[in-house]
């Protein structure tokens, strides 16, 4: 068999066996992965993201994609997997797979020291129009102060970005610093103006697939929370102009914020099921 390091020059030859939402990740300055080949065909793939290298923790590898169509191809992707996370001194995986489409993956986890249980996932979904017609948006008025991104300077998004980090809010994206203005849509995407910096921001990233994902959501201040469903009316409103209302909205429950807010808006909102597992590395 073939070991395969992805990069964003062969990526796109495996974006079908990986699917197009994963495959995009790679690139990214955190993210890494590899393919098997059996005679030029791909029976086997792993992408993960390594956690915590620039902050004091002890660092993690989350394994955010997982498929293995030949069982002797196994043994040789963990050996890789290893290999590598050995290399960025990784002390513990993490794993978070689609059940539908991962019971086999499960036992193979299983089978590599993982403990694995089936628990609600942490991505909730919802259509534009399902959340345009949530009534609590009626009575919210939009500030003259919720802008769009687009409307924001090079210099002023860079500033954010840094001040984001620095006070620990990365949303989902833990190479948030690293990612270019453009992978946000700057349409849609929007931001709270004060008087010497931004009071809040919004940021949704288009995926391959079509959907939009909520990839940081968060105010600066217990002053500025009322900003928060404002920003997200906005951002409703204007991707309604431009998007179809069947649209996915992807929200990632990643924290008590997020969490209490899907809990508001979205009540009768469930998780699709995951495997979610760990293990401790040496």
């Amino acid at each position: 068999m073939e070991i395969i390091q992805l990069n964003e020059d062969n990526v796109e030859e495996y974006s079908e066996y990986l699917t197009e939402d994963i495959a995009e990740n790679i690139g990214r300055t955190f993210y890494h992965g590899v393919i098997l080949l059996q005679e030029d065909a791909p029976v086997a793939g792993m992408v993960w993201e390594i956690r915590n290298m620039t902050e004091e923790s002890a660092t993690e590898s989350n394994i955010v994609f997982l498929r293995v169509d030949e069982e002797e191809a196994q043994e040789l992707l963990f050996q890789e997997y290893e290999e590598q996370i050995r290399i960025d001194q990784v002390s513990r995986s993490t794993v978070s797979l689609p059940a539908k489409t991962s019971k086999k993956e499960k036992q193979i986890l299983q089978d590599h020291g993982f403990t694995v249980g089936l628990m609600e996932g942490d991505d909730i979904f919802a259509t534009l129009q399902e959340i345009a017609d949530i009534k609590a948006f009626e009575k919210i008025r939009i500030s003259d102060s919720i802008r769009s991104l687009k409307s924001m300077s090079q210099r002023e998004f860079v500033d954010a970005i840094e001040e984001m980090a620095e006070k620990g809010r990365f949303g989902i994206c833990r190479d948030l610093t690293y990612l270019p203005r453009l992978y946000f849509e700057n349409d849609i995407s929007c931001f709270a103006e004060g008087e010497d910096k931004i009071g809040g921001i919004l940021l949704l990233h288009e995926l391959p697939s079509g959907g939009l994902k909520v990839m940081l959501m968060v105010t600066v201040g217990k002053e500025n929370t009322i900003l928060l469903p404002q920003m997200i009316k906005k951002a409703v409103e204007t991707a309604m102009e431009e998007y179809a209302p069947e649209t996915r909205v992807i929200i990632d429950r990643h924290n008590y914020a997020t969490l209490a807010l899907s809990e508001k808006l979205f009540p009768r909102g469930f998780g699709i099921p995951v495997y979610s597992g760990e293990r401790a590395e040496r």
